[in-house]
């Protein structure tokens, strides 16, 4: 693979951190609790939300090629809605959208990750494993992306 000097991520870095993303939160952290609810109807479930995904990514797709910036969603909504206080409110939703997002894979990481642990040891693992991911994210995004 060759190193690229532009500072840039390319379209198949892209598709990486999207699959990434999608296996990680879609599959791993989730699977258990659609199992859970939904029993006999998970596969179904899974359907509509990877129909949901994809007309998602269609539309971000279409909005980026119209809009293009490195702004994402804050882009999206500021050009929708004009800068104001909705605006503003909704990119703090968003915002806190990935805190939830990232203690739901830091606990889905946490969880399976203590399976591995010997019993007495299960409940103490659990809770070091969420934490020690959430700080090796945070330490991730303080070197850059």
């Amino acid at each position: 693979m060759s190193e690229k000097t532009d500072g840039k991520i390319g379209y198949w870095e892209v598709v990486a951190i999207g699959i990434g993303g999608m296996v990680g939160g879609g599959i791993f952290a989730v699977l258990g609790l659609a199992v859970e609810l939904a029993h006999g109807g998970t596969p179904l479930a899974f359907a509509i939300a990877g129909l949901v995904a994809l007309m998602t990514a269609y539309s971000y797709t279409k909005l980026s090629v119209a809009f293009p910036s490195q702004g994402g969603t804050v882009t999206f909504l500021d050009r929708a809605f004009g800068s104001g206080v909705l605006t503003g409110g909704l990119n703090v939703l968003l915002w806190l959208s990935y805190v939830v997002m990232l203690s739901l894979y830091a606990f889905a990481f946490g969880s399976y990750g203590a399976t591995f642990l010997p019993d007495a040891w299960q409940g103490v693992g659990k809770h070091v494993l969420i934490s020690l991911s959430i700080l090796g994210i945070a330490g991730l995004n303080l070197l850059s992306a």
